[in-house]
């Protein structure tokens, strides 16, 4: 595993111009590719509202970036020893244009990138969108290990999403201790996790609601992305869905059973049927 750190020449070098926008994209275009492929749309507009938010976080970013692969390496060493296992894929930290905050690259096995600019710099809340990244990485290696049959995952499936961001927030709950609404927020936020939990039945029922009448893609916006949540006025709810369906799951099965759940070739029915059970009885 390789850190790749293009964080310290934007910070050393900045000029609040599009131009040097552009040059720190082209110079790291590698390290880019992904972010600008499928988390970062309308990058001309996004650029000039950038500017001003970057220059007043310069500080927070040597904070960020210097704390990083410190944290890196004990959360990566943490999960290693966990689950015998080891992540030999690159890591980036860099600093895009208030799009993502993290995400893992689309491989089987993934890469993973850090948006520094959309980091709070408190210790806790980046050891905890550490251990979500890397928590996904670690689902797919242990499913890997497992057995998974990587060509019958429906990867545009809104279960799929679930199962995905369930298990990585339930792992990150098994190396670093925080309240539960950070886990979720990725900092503080106390009415959302209090929203969630007095209200899990009416959530899970009206997510099922909408697997029957929108999209996938209207699915996501609305239950996963930042900039969605019309229906209670709260985004992401999907995230504290997919954690109560992975502890649901675990009264019944084993953690490795949970983990490799898509290695079943009816994992989207299992899934659902657990939801809806859920969603019954109210638990």
């Amino acid at each position: 595993m390789f850190i790749h750190d293009t964080v310290t020449d934007f910070t050393d070098n900045y000029l609040p111009t599009i131009d040097y926008l552009k040059k720190y994209y082209e110079k790291y275009a590698s390290h880019f590719e992904e972010y600008f492929r499928y988390h970062c749309p309308n990058v001309n507009e996004k650029m000039k509202m950038a500017i001003l938010k970057h220059q007043e976080k310069i500080s927070a970013l040597i904070e960020i970036k210097d704390k990083m692969p410190k944290f890196i390496s004990e959360i990566a060493m943490d999960y290693e020893q966990m689950y015998d296992i080891s992540f030999t894929k690159d890591v980036h930290l860099i600093v895009g244009l208030y799009g993502s905050n993290a995400f893992t690259y689309r491989q089987i096995i993934p890469e993973i990138a850090f948006c520094l600019e959309k980091l709070s710099p408190q210790d806790r809340h980046l050891q905890i969108i550490i251990a979500h990244e890397f928590g996904h990485a670690l689902h797919h290696l242990l499913s890997e290990k497992s057995g998974v049959d990587w060509s019958m995952i429906d990867w545009e499936n809104p279960f799929t999403w679930l199962l995905q961001e369930g298990i990585a927030t339930y792992f990150s709950t098994k190396v670093v201790s925080a309240r539960k609404d950070e886990y979720f927020a990725f900092e503080e936020d106390l009415e959302w996790i209090t929203f969630a939990t007095n209200n899990k039945q009416i959530i899970i029922e009206e997510f099922l609601s909408d697997l029957t009448s929108l999209d996938a893609r209207a699915v996501f916006l609305e239950w996963f992305s930042i900039n969605g949540g019309k229906r209670f006025g709260i985004n992401r709810l999907a995230y504290f869905i997919g954690y109560e369906l992975i502890q649901s799951c675990l009264l019944e099965l084993a953690e490795l059973d949970v983990i490799s759940l898509w290695r079943n070739v009816n994992y989207q029915d299992i899934i659902y049927r657990q939801l809806s059970e859920m969603a019954s009885k109210n638990v």
